[in-house]
């Protein structure tokens, strides 16, 4: 398992590919899966229930089967000024929006935990987590991850009106890893479930991608 200084070396990597980058508003923290996935949901108590993180990644990423939460997506439309999400989504048909700044009041701690890019593609990501301070799951990742200032990173932070801005780095993903429940009724009552193009296979490989080994920006 990769110790803190790997989380260190890693953060360091992350923050060196994004320098000089710019950055957008960021609106929407949005989930994709399939049809059968919230029929299945509204179906039962409206709840999305958290799941253990898989092997996505860093095979040695502290979090890999040992926390549980919901993967969002961060990204920004290319050259959106109203924080509009990416159209098409490679890991399901329907998407689920979530007003960013809602699920960051109910999980305000945020952690750097990888920086990686997937076997056959340049693009790279960088994984977030999102705690409820006090949370066995925060404590957890304040001993094995690093703790960012929302006020004071380059991937996702509070500008000085209290905004809220996301890296568009080129081929940069910053992924949220939000480590709650979510009762997702309140969302469908204001029409955030919308459908959504799909592109690749459409869906998430069961157990998870690990990561490219021999990568010269986020290899260590």
């Amino acid at each position: 398992m990769l110790d803190q200084n790997d989380i260190k070396v890693l953060l360091r990597k992350a923050t060196d590919y994004v320098k000089g980058d710019g950055h957008a508003y960021c609106r929407w923290f949005y989930r994709n899966q399939s049809h059968g996935y919230f029929d299945e949901i509204r179906k039962s108590d409206g709840v999305m229930k958290r799941i253990l993180k898989d092997n996505t990644g860093d095979p040695g990423s502290p979090i890999n089967g040992n926390i549980s939460g919901l993967f969002f997506s961060a990204a920004v439309r290319y050259n959106s000024t109203r924080g509009d999400p990416i159209p098409f989504s490679p890991f399901g048909p329907v998407r689920l929006l979530v007003p960013a700044i809602e699920l960051l009041a109910k999980a305000p701690k945020i952690y750097f935990a990888d920086f990686y890019c997937m076997p056959c593609s340049d693009n790279h990501y960088v994984t977030l987590v999102m705690t409820s301070p006090g949370s066995e799951t925060d404590e957890f990742c304040a001993e094995y991850l690093e703790e960012l200032d929302i006020h004071d990173n380059p991937f996702l932070f509070k500008d000085e009106s209290g905004t809220l801005q996301v890296t568009t780095a080129k081929k940069l993903y910053v992924e949220m890893y939000y480590t709650e429940d979510l009762d997702i009724k309140p969302y469908l009552k204001r029409g955030l479930l919308k459908d959504c193009e799909t592109v690749g296979q459409g869906h998430s490989t069961p157990g998870g991608i690990p990561k490219t080994e021999l990568c010269p920006f986020c290899s260590i």
